[in-house]
């Protein structure tokens, strides 16, 4: 039986206590492993600032996408919203797929306009249940 260090036992417990924030290292640790398709980005954020993403957006455009989610998302009653935005460097729109998450986070699932809304939806299942680890899972309603 191997032992773990002090560091792995406060790790592990910050993981499983929901009062506690999330470390974005953490959170973008749980981005890497989760797959992704040619056009899709993955963006949790907390109200304008963007706490980890990954995908085919550039950083400026994953900011452009968490401040415009932020301004337009007033109801705290919804348990998901579909939108479309179009980025300033894009040719088409972009598809949006957001979720509310505990202590005011929120995952926006990103592609393109003309994809089908079932591999955003297959993909929040996945992400979601990752962070539920981390304790910023579903806000329940």
């Amino acid at each position: 039986m191997t032992e773990r260090s002090e560091t792995e036992n406060v790790d592990e417990e910050h993981i499983h206590q929901p009062g506690i924030e999330a470390e974005p290292e953490i959170i973008r640790g749980l981005l890497q492993h989760i797959p992704l398709g040619a056009g899709q980005t993955i963006i949790v954020a907390r109200g304008p600032q963007v706490i980890a993403f990954r995908g085919m957006l550039r950083q400026m455009e994953a900011l452009d996408v968490a401040g415009h989610i932020a301004q337009t998302w007033h109801e705290f009653s919804q348990a998901q919203r579909i939108q479309f935005m179009r980025l300033p460097l894009s040719p088409i729109p972009s598809l949006l797929l957001t979720f509310p998450l505990r202590n005011g986070h929120r995952l926006i699932l990103v592609d393109n306009e003309g994809i089908s809304l079932a591999g955003l939806r297959k993909l929040s299942i996945q992400l979601l249940s990752a962070l539920e680890v981390v304790g910023i899972g579903p806000n329940p309603l």
